[in-house]
């Protein structure tokens, strides 16, 4: 809504022209109200009465100077500040810059033959200022008079124009067409999300994957709650119909195989859960001992698995760590030593069990 400031402005004689203005001035936002034109109407009286720290009738020579429109009525008496208000205005009117030059004044003298000197006086004036007034003998007139002057500022676009945005009524339609479908619409979709029973999918991914020995199956526990839902896992499983309180939690995801380390952690109940597994060290060592065919310990035999070798110690005893690239779930050894014959076995490694070999002596 654009706003129009007017200030008006008269001798007390003319109190009741002054209301009459307003009453106008009301009946005319009434008819701008659909072109997003309000005319804002100030006098005197519209400020604050009391006594300030400075003189009450600077603060109304500001207004009229930041107006963009300033009516002045005048009847026999000139008021007393009304003349300085009208040096205001025309002050404020000179000194605009720019295309639109504000505040415009409109000067009308009510006609009487018993006018005072000081109104003749003031006419004269205003003819020296080379500002041309206007006089009207009843309201209805004035008020004709008043309302063409606005409409031909309504048509000049200057002063009075409407905004070219209506931002009350874009904001009404924002909010009633798009904003309150959005909301609606989003509102369902959450009630939906929320309320219904989800899915998670549990895939496994392994690292440093050793080829020759692929994951084959492990077992993936799922607690929520007081619920734990177990599955075998092969590359995925899927737990269903978790209930819609949950997504907004966390869960505790457990993995446990053979031959790879487990793994315990809380994870959020969202559709795809990828778990990283690491193969664990049970395939990566080989001990034992050496015996002869008397089951005495031998010393300095050579063991092997493919190319990693050990000798045993004084004891007999032998320790083969193979790294992870060469680890299966099966592994060839043997045992060289001369004076013996050798010795060839495949077997399965382990952290726990031993190996005993027995070395028969060359006859």
């Amino acid at each position: 809504m654009k706003k129009i400031r007017i200030f008006l402005a008269s001798s007390a004689e003319l109190d009741q022209d002054k209301l009459q203005v307003e009453l106008f001035v009301s009946r005319k936002n009434k008819d701008w109200h659909s072109r997003r034109i309000f005319l804002e109407l100030t006098t005197w009286k519209d400020f604050i009465s009391s006594i300030t720290q400075e003189r009450t009738q600077n603060e109304y020579n500001r207004y009229i100077r930041s107006s963009d429109i300033s009516i002045f009525l005048f009847h026999t008496r000139l008021g007393r500040y009304t003349k300085e208000e009208f040096d205001e205005a025309h002050h404020a009117f000179l000194a605009s810059g720019g295309k639109v030059k504000k505040p415009r004044i409109f000067t009308y003298f009510k006609t009487d033959p018993t006018e005072s000197a000081d109104i003749a006086g003031f006419r004269d004036y205003i003819d020296s200022l080379d500002h041309f007034y206007d006089t009207y003998d009843s309201m209805d007139e004035l008020f004709v008079k008043l309302n063409r002057q606005l409409d031909k500022l309504e048509n000049e676009g200057l002063v009075i124009k409407p905004d070219r945005i209506d931002l009350p009524r874009i904001l009404k339609y924002t909010v009633y067409y798009f904003l309150l479908p959005v909301l609606v619409l989003s509102g369902a979709w959450l009630a939906f999300y929320y309320f219904q029973p989800t899915d998670l999918t549990v895939k496994i991914t392994e690292e440093e994957a050793i080829p020759g020995l692929p994951f084959r199956e492990g077992v993936v526990a799922l607690t929520y709650g007081d619920k734990t839902d177990t599955m075998m896992i092969s590359s995925e499983v899927i737990f269903k119909q978790i209930p819609s309180r949950y997504k907004r939690e966390k869960a505790n995801l457990r993995f446990t195989a053979r031959g790879y380390r487990p793994v315990d952690t809380m994870v959020a109940v969202r559709d795809l859960i990828t778990l990283s597994i690491r193969r664990d060290n049970s395939l990566g060592v080989i001990f034992g001992t050496v015996k002869d065919g008397d089951l005495m310990p031998v010393e300095g035999v050579t063991i092997s698995v493919k190319e990693i070798r050990a000798v045993t110690d004084a004891m007999g005893k032998f320790r083969i760590e193979i790294p992870l690239a060469m680890q299966s779930e099966e592994q060839r050894l043997t045992a060289i030593k001369d004076g013996f014959e050798p010795w060839d076995f495949t077997g399965i490694p382990s952290e726990t069990e031993e190996w005993k070999v027995v070395l028969n002596k060359i006859r």
